[in-house]
């Protein structure tokens, strides 16, 4: 048979061999990935608009608390309450208290504040408070 006929004959799979739809697949499920990465970034960057979707960096907030110690002898308790808003509906919120004299702990306790805007609660006292009295503040806000 002349070599001619060879090349006219009918090749099944096509004139790039069997690897062309090997390679078409790669490069669509490539170009699919690209797309899917692409859309996720743009939903996580704050100031997105969408509504609902988590956003990615840090939470703007304004918070106040406060704290009262309640002492018998050497132990007591601590009360904390306090409020904070922001741009998210969810806080983790971790309270220090401090004896106002020696600046020793004396308390912390963590909040997971949803869907409102108040944080409260007793915790031991660590140590006695001195009459000087106790402080308070937030040390981390999630």
């Amino acid at each position: 048979m002349p070599t001619h006929e060879w090349t006219l004959a009918d090749d099944r799979y096509g004139s790039g061999g069997p690897r062309k739809g090997k390679k078409a697949l790669i490069v669509a499920l490539a170009l699919s990935g690209a797309v899917a990465l692409f859309i996720v970034l743009y939903l996580l960057i704050p100031g997105s608009s969408a509504q609902g979707v988590p956003k990615l960096g840090p939470k703007a907030y304004e918070a106040q608390v406060d704290c009262q110690a309640n002492s018998s002898g050497s132990s007591g308790t601590v009360t904390i309450s306090g409020t904070i808003s922001g741009d998210s509906s969810r806080f983790t919120v971790t309270v220090e208290v401090l004896d106002t004299a020696t600046k020793q702990r004396l308390a912390e306790q963590t909040f997971e504040v949803r869907g409102t805007t108040t944080f409260g609660g007793t915790t031991p006292a660590q140590a006695p408070v001195s009459p000087a009295g106790i402080e308070c503040r937030i040390t981390e806000v999630l």
